[in-house]
């Protein structure tokens, strides 16, 4: 290898080794409204929407549906749907009595029919649905799209639920590839 080559790679190996900024939360750069039932809230960055709109985001799952976080020291539920048609989108469920729009979502503003908003104190075990008031004022209760935990049927509730697990598995993760390749014994 030439010497050119060798430190070209060196200057490649540091650029990558450079420490890129945190990333501000929401709640540090915009003004969050903690008086109503539904805080103005989004995990949705600029580039989030784009590429939903562009079809090109893998990872939706991750931001739509219902997400257990904390934001400003209290601990809820954020929640997030497509609805491109509705005029109106609210949360209902055991929690408020099955009762429309006391939780009513906030559509973007970049007209994306993105609606979302985080519940304060919303618990994992919820069942909820969206009440969506839609075209020509139609209005339907419909289940979380993202949901990964349901009622079983006949009742058809979505069930907020946290996905994250603590896995216990790094012995076997370092041993791995030693013991799952194809020359393994």
């Amino acid at each position: 290898m030439t010497q050119k080559n060798e430190k070209s790679i060196q200057r490649e190996e540091e650029t990558d080794k450079k420490v890129m900024p945190l990333k501000k939360k929401y709640e540090e750069e915009n003004f969050v409204d903690t008086s109503k039932t539904v805080w103005n809230y989004s995990i949705l960055t600029d580039d989030d929407v784009t590429n939903f709109q562009n079809g090109t985001h893998y990872s939706l799952y991750e931001k739509f549906g219902s997400h257990s976080i904390q934001v400003n020291n209290v601990w809820g539920v954020y929640f997030c749907v497509w609805a491109p048609n509705a005029s109106s989108v609210s949360v209902k469920g055991n929690f408020n009595d099955w009762i429309n729009h006391t939780h009513e979502l906030y559509p973007r503003w970049d007209k994306s029919g993105i609606w979302e908003g985080f519940i304060p104190g919303f618990k994992l075990g919820e069942v909820y649905k969206y009440h969506i008031i839609g075209y020509k004022n139609r209005a339907l209760d419909k289940g979380d799209p993202f949901a990964n935990f349901w009622e079983k049927r006949p009742l058809t509730a979505s069930i907020s639920w946290d996905m994250y697990y603590d896995w216990q598995d790094n012995d076997w993760m370092k041993k791995r590839k030693k013991h799952n390749s194809l020359e393994a014994l």
